[in-house]
């Protein structure tokens, strides 16, 4: 549990009767463990946003990643096929990354 969360329970346990302790427990328990995945899948996005940035021939000004635990979903557009393939290769070489979802589009030139 967070800091937060043992510092409010107990406040919260003195007006309460055992059964809303039982309650705020449970809900307690169940914010920090969502607080968490929050963090885990906020960290494996940033670390595919980082490792597309360093890769060689990716543009990830129009891209956009998100991640839910493992699996990771990228969109947005890109400027080739090849661009694209690099994209998704580096995705899914980043550790704690499971499931690569492809929602890339390629842009079509405007010249």
């Amino acid at each position: 549990m967070t800091r937060i969360a043992w510092i409010l329970l107990p406040l919260a346990l003195v007006a309460c009767n055992s059964e809303d302790v039982g309650h705020l427990r449970n809900d307690t328990q169940q914010l920090a463990q969502h607080a968490g995945q929050a963090l885990d899948s906020a960290s494996v996005a940033g670390k595919v946003y980082t490792a597309l940035s360093l890769r060689k021939g990716v543009d990830v000004k129009g891209l956009h990643v998100e991640a839910k635990e493992a699996t990771v979903t990228i969109s947005g557009h890109v400027g080739s096929e090849e661009e694209k393939s690099k994209v998704i290769e580096t995705a899914n070489d980043v550790v704690g990354v499971d499931t690569v979802v492809d929602k890339i589009q390629i842009a079509q030139d405007q010249g």
